[in-house]
């Protein structure tokens, strides 16, 4: 099998991931082991410890990779790599060298994630992508503003120039500050169990947001989760039904099917299902029961 991408150089990036053909929605396009990992809350000088541990080609390999300040040397250049290349993978933080190739976008085409059945990375396209376009991984949380996003992306040692932070910045700037206001809204009422509203809007606005955004991965995944959660608490299980099913889709499409994460997700659309027979069973029931009390009155008179 051909592959499906390749790393070149990237202008104002370094190098970058560039797609070798037309690559489908959904696609695994790496699956990587880490070279190493240190467990949260981590230290300096675990981080040099795990690298001293390596081979020597090992090492090697390691030190290719990007550093912010390309003079540090010896235990100040370890770290630095670090900082500047490691994901999130559960409980630790693993040096990743294949998935360290892929640049960050606020808007990503693809998602980064963690596989604790695998114990490896996988990286999944989320949206159809032509032949010769470089394949972009999103380095922070959707949930911010441009200025906080600067900020955090600032200790990378660059900047953005996505269309969220260049050409559409002003709307998009709009749309994220309501998205926080709308996740931090959904996280209260969840905690203070406030379930008073009609409809769930405030997932269902965030729903409509995160796609005006172009955010159709993890983070919309969670918020058709959030809907369908809301939808359950009103008595609405068609509703919770049909978003626990986008869900679903969205999981599958970042995460692949063997995720334990798809597996939660399909669970709780099988939960929403079994309530909405039971639900419908007992109505049944209690028609039967009116029409069998029916019949005797009738009979009686």
């Amino acid at each position: 099998m051909p592959a499906l991408y390749e790393v070149r150089p990237a202008p104002g990036e370094g190098l970058g991931c560039f797609s070798s053909a037309p690559i489908l929605a959904g696609t695994l396009i790496l699956t990587e082991k880490p070279l190493f990992a240190v467990r949260e809350p981590r230290t300096n000088a675990a981080v040099i410890a795990a690298f001293s541990d390596l081979t020597s080609n090992e090492k090697d390999l390691y030190l290719t990779l990007h550093a912010l300040d390309p003079t540090n040397a010896n235990g100040a250049r370890v770290i630095d790599i670090f900082n500047s290349n490691a994901w999130q993978t559960g409980s630790r933080t693993s040096i990743l060298p294949l998935a360290a190739r892929f640049n960050h976008s606020c808007i990503p085409n693809a998602s980064f994630a963690w596989n604790p059945r695998l114990s490896r990375i996988t990286v999944h396209t989320i949206v159809a992508i032509p032949a010769n376009t470089q394949i972009k991984l999103s380095y922070e949380l959707p949930y911010q503003t441009l200025d906080s996003r600067r900020e955090k992306l600032s200790a990378y040692g660059f900047a953005c120039s996505c269309s969220a932070c260049g050409c559409d910045s002003a709307a998009s700037d709009a749309r994220r500050a309501r998205m926080v206001v709308l996740n931090a809204r959904i996280r209260v009422a969840a905690r203070k169990q406030i379930w008073s509203a009609e409809v769930p809007k405030a997932a269902l606005e965030l729903v409509r947001l995160l796609k005006e955004e172009g955010l159709v991965g993890e983070a919309l995944g969670l918020a058709y989760h959030e809907a369908a959660a809301g939808w359950k608490r009103i008595g609405r299980l068609d509703f919770a039904i049909r978003y626990a099913k986008r869900e679903l889709d969205i999981c599958t499409l970042c995460y692949g099917a063997d995720s334990p994460f798809v597996d939660s997700s399909r669970e709780f659309l099988g939960i929403l299902r079994e309530e909405r027979l039971a639900k419908i069973a007992r109505k049944v029931s209690v028609v039967d029961a009116l029409d069998l009390a029916v019949g005797e009155i009738a009979l009686d008179s």
